[in-house]
């Protein structure tokens, strides 16, 4: 249960509002968004029930380079920091309700995730969460609940925006949310929007890429020029691009078990990185693009790990009693 990429049925509840509204909605979205029923309250204050600032773990000093998931015997998940050996372990939050699917600000001041939040109706949503590198200063990115599930956060270079995936009726789109206005878009919205999940900036903030199942596609920062990076007969996921931009990690399922690839295009080959009978999954790149950090049940229970970019000198870095997954490299 601890290797799913997509949230539980449980967090998948949305209103009955059709596909074309919401698109029709999101397309306006460039305007001033009063008119705009997806747009974002006015008010700039956290939601009232917002745990307190003093309800996170402080936390000191630079060298926690990796945050990653870690369960508890509830089967809770908060946020830990690490560095790139394992050592100096620092708890980032302390929430009632788990935290899942971190993504470091380029700056790497910030750390954006997904949490299961009530609206007004009584609906539970899974909705985007910030707070600073030590945990402080949560809350929710738009103070007002959006109507439908948004995941997989990634931040873009200059931290203006937040790509998400936004489900709608079971499909997933992807998307982003304007950091400032808290106003939430498609891309693609008024030629029906672009379907996939999982989007990942690269370094310059020029491409976009992402997984629709079986393939890995790539579209430029404003929705255009989409093209298929990687096509596979099995599922994929997990796409980052590494820091050069040259290479692409990412999830293959492989006779049913999940393993890590890394497709070259300056040399066209695409590495099978891992061959061992637990899963593989969500590969991370360090800033120099030497190495990559990923969990791993290959003893048992899911653990983060780290081999060298060309699958070399594999490393175990988390010891817990409970499951650790979802590392995310600091940049």
């Amino acid at each position: 249960m601890f290797a799913t990429c997509r949230p539980s049925p449980t967090l998948r509840s949305f209103r009955a509002m059709t596909l074309p509204l919401l698109l029709i909605g999101l397309s306006l979205g460039g305007c001033n968004g009063a008119d705009n029923p997806l747009a974002p309250a006015d008010s700039p204050s956290a939601t009232a029930g917002d745990p307190a600032v003093n309800d996170y773990v402080q936390a000191a000093g630079t060298t926690q380079r990796i945050v990653f998931l870690q369960y508890n015997s509830s089967e809770r998940a908060d946020l830990f920091k690490m560095d790139p050996q394992g050592s100096s372990l620092v708890r980032v939050t302390n929430l009632s309700e788990e935290s899942m699917h971190p993504a470091w600000s380029r700056d790497n001041q910030h750390i954006a995730m997904t949490r299961a939040r009530t609206d007004a109706s009584n609906l539970t949503h899974v909705d985007i969460y910030v707070t600073n590198a030590d945990g402080s200063q949560g809350h929710w990115l738009r103070p007002t609940p959006f109507p439908y599930n948004m995941d997989f956060p990634c931040w873009s270079p200059d931290g203006s925006r937040l790509l998400v995936t936004v489900d709608v009726n079971l499909t997933s789109y992807v998307g982003w949310i304007d950091v400032a206005s808290g106003q939430v878009n498609l891309f693609n919205a008024a030629a029906g929007g672009v379907k996939g999940w999982q989007g990942s900036y690269d370094k310059p903030g020029s491409h976009i890429i992402y997984t629709t199942g079986q393939t890995i596609d790539q579209i430029n920062a404003d929705g255009t020029n989409h093209k298929i990076r990687i096509s596979s007969a099995t599922a994929v996921r997990d796409p980052k691009f590494s820091p050069d931009g040259q290479r692409i990690a990412y999830t293959k399922s492989v006779n049913n078990n999940d393993e890590i690839f890394v497709k070259n295009f300056s040399t066209g080959t695409n590495k099978r990185l891992t061959f061992t009978a637990g899963t593989d999954a969500r590969p991370t790149w360090s800033p120099d693009g030497s190495t990559l950090a990923f969990d791993s049940q290959r003893t048992g229970k899911s653990q983060v790990w780290t081999m060298t970019a060309t699958g070399g000198n594999p490393q175990r870095i988390t010891h817990t009693t409970n499951p650790a997954l979802w590392a995310a490299w600091s940049y």
